[in-house]
């Protein structure tokens, strides 16, 4: 039980070190002019992305090793004492910890992508890109595509 306790503890903090990481690059991505820093926020989520990948692969050879499908099932199975109180506990900071996670990391996707975007719609605009015209049957639009680089209309 100590070890499952021991691997809940060292997840809970790779995941919160993932958080703040990603957090980092999310303030990193608002600023518009400073890809560098962007560049070396995106190396350090990953680097914390490899940790939690690290201990996810520990978490999966101990439960493997004791037969169970997910961490709350062995926990579950113990006999009841503090130590599986304090398991018990920690399985739902974990959790918690997961979902916030989660919500970072949509808001955080949704920022890149409008990022990305945007940029699409300034290299446009200084290329110059006609969009196609709204009006008039299909094929009949006599507006030049060619030149346009990405897809954002201008």
């Amino acid at each position: 039980m100590k070890e499952a306790i021991r691997l809940i503890r060292k997840e809970i903090l790779a995941l919160k070190f993932v958080a703040s990481r990603l957090s980092d690059l999310k303030a990193a991505v608002t600023k518009v002019s400073d890809a560098v820093l962007t560049r070396e926020e995106s190396k350090k989520f990953e680097a914390a992305l490899a940790e939690l990948s690290a201990v996810s692969s520990e978490k999966e050879k101990f439960l493997q090793t004791n037969k169970k499908q997910d961490m709350e099932a062995y926990v579950k199975a113990q006999e009841d004492s503090n130590e599986r109180e304090v398991a018990m506990r920690l399985l739902t900071q974990l959790k918690e910890s997961e979902r916030k996670l989660a919500s970072e990391s949509y808001v955080t996707k949704e920022l890149l992508k409008r990022s990305s975007e945007f940029v699409d719609f300034r290299i446009n605009v200084m290329a110059a890109a006609k969009a196609d015209t709204t009006y008039g049957p299909p094929g009949k639009n006599a507006s030049p595509v060619a030149n346009k680089m990405f897809d954002a209309n201008v």
